[in-house]
């Protein structure tokens, strides 16, 4: 029995061989309470069974703020912090960041798909991968809502969507949160990847986004999405901002595809 089309290598998905695939990457990604929603989000993922299995799911040993995977960078100190998050920030307006998955090649290529043309099922895909995310980490954190990191004007003109925010609307629906815009970027930072060091990454979002306005209780409890967590800077910006206009008892949490 055939059930579609793989999105990451294009063959046909046979249900009977991603079965077993599909039933360890549940157990990988849950605690027996939580395995029987797990396992269905799992089988639904638009993937073959090989692709399935091929998929770098960060481990269970991770850093307790920003969510990095112990494998990439062994130093996590007794507290649970990766060396990063022991010198950086405190983690006041920024709780903690979850991602699914190790940021690897094979994934960049994909994102870049989805990010610069577009493609509606990978938007499906991505936003079954942040739903079993927040099923893994986030499950009983009663969420006001769900906002993006919005992208400035002249990049939404060049691009024409923002690819976080088609994200969010899948997510939504799949865990009945409603996804609201509560930031404005006014900074056209340059790309992550053209920024040299942390400091400098860390500069250029001083002061790169503002409140749009959006009536909130100031007791709110905020999931922040985007696609990619890299040093934390661009999330760390939006939580800033979110806090300075709701005050002190609002609580924000990352989401990620990526670390």
């Amino acid at each position: 029995m055939t059930s579609g089309m793989c999105v990451r290598c294009g063959g046909r998905i046979v249900a009977f061989q991603k079965e077993s695939v599909a039933r360890e990457k549940a157990r990988q990604l849950s605690d027996q309470a939580g395995y029987p929603v797990i396992y269905r989000m799992v089988k639904g993922i638009v993937l073959c069974g090989v692709c399935l299995d091929a998929l770098p799911l960060i481990g269970h040993d991770i850093c307790q703020r920003c969510g990095r995977d112990r494998e990439l960078q062994a130093s996590i100190n007794n507290e649970g912090l990766c060396r990063d998050c022991v010198h950086g920030e405190d983690g006041q307006n920024l709780v903690a960041n979850r991602s699914l998955l190790r940021y690897e090649k094979g994934e960049k290529d994909l994102l870049g798909l989805f990010k610069y043309r577009g493609d509606e099922r990978l938007a499906s895909y991505y936003g079954t991968l942040l739903a079993i995310t927040v099923q893994r980490y986030y499950r009983s954190m009663g969420f006001t809502c769900i906002t993006t990191v919005p992208l400035h004007p002249q990049r939404l003109r060049e691009r024409g969507f923002n690819q976080v925010d088609l994200l969010a609307r899948h997510l939504g629906a799949a865990i009945k949160i409603p996804a609201k815009p509560l930031l404005l970027r006014t900074k056209d930072t340059p790309k992550l990847s053209k920024q040299k060091g942390r400091a400098a990454r860390h500069e250029s979002m001083s002061e790169a986004f503002v409140w749009d306005g959006q009536d909130m209780p100031s007791a709110s409890k905020i999931l922040l999405l985007d696609d990619i967590y890299t040093t934390g800077s661009t999330l760390r910006s939006c939580a800033r901002t979110i806090r300075e206009h709701l005050g002190p008892s609002c609580e924000i949490y990352s989401l990620t595809i990526y670390r």
